[in-house]
C-alpha cells in the first residue's frame, strides 16, 4: 500500500508533502480509486467507473487550484 501512495505523493506540492492533512488526502485518494475498482470489477460498468473517476480527480484538482491561490 505504501508504494502508490508514495506514487500519489509525488502529486503533491513538496511543501505540503510531510503533512498530515497530505497523507490523509492521498489516503482518501487511493481509497477512492480502490472503490471504483471493485464496483468495475463486480459490475463491469466501465463507463460509470470512469466517469466517478475522472469526477474524482477534477474535484481534486480544483482543490489543489484554489489552494494554491490561497498560499
Amino acid at each position: 500500500m505504501t508504494d502508490w501512495l508514495d506514487v500519489l505523493a509525488s502529486a503533491q506540492p513538496e511543501r505540503t508533502r510531510g503533512t498530515t492533512g497530505a497523507r490523509d488526502q492521498r489516503t482518501s485518494v487511493l481509497a477512492a480509486l480502490r472503490g471504483a475498482l471493485l464496483d468495475l470489477l463486480a459490475t463491469g460498468d466501465s463507463q460509470r467507473t470512469t466517469a466517478a473517476v475522472d469526477h474524482i480527480l477534477a474535484a481534486l484538482h480544483t482543490a489543489q487550484s484554489d489552494s494554491r491561490h490561497r498560499s
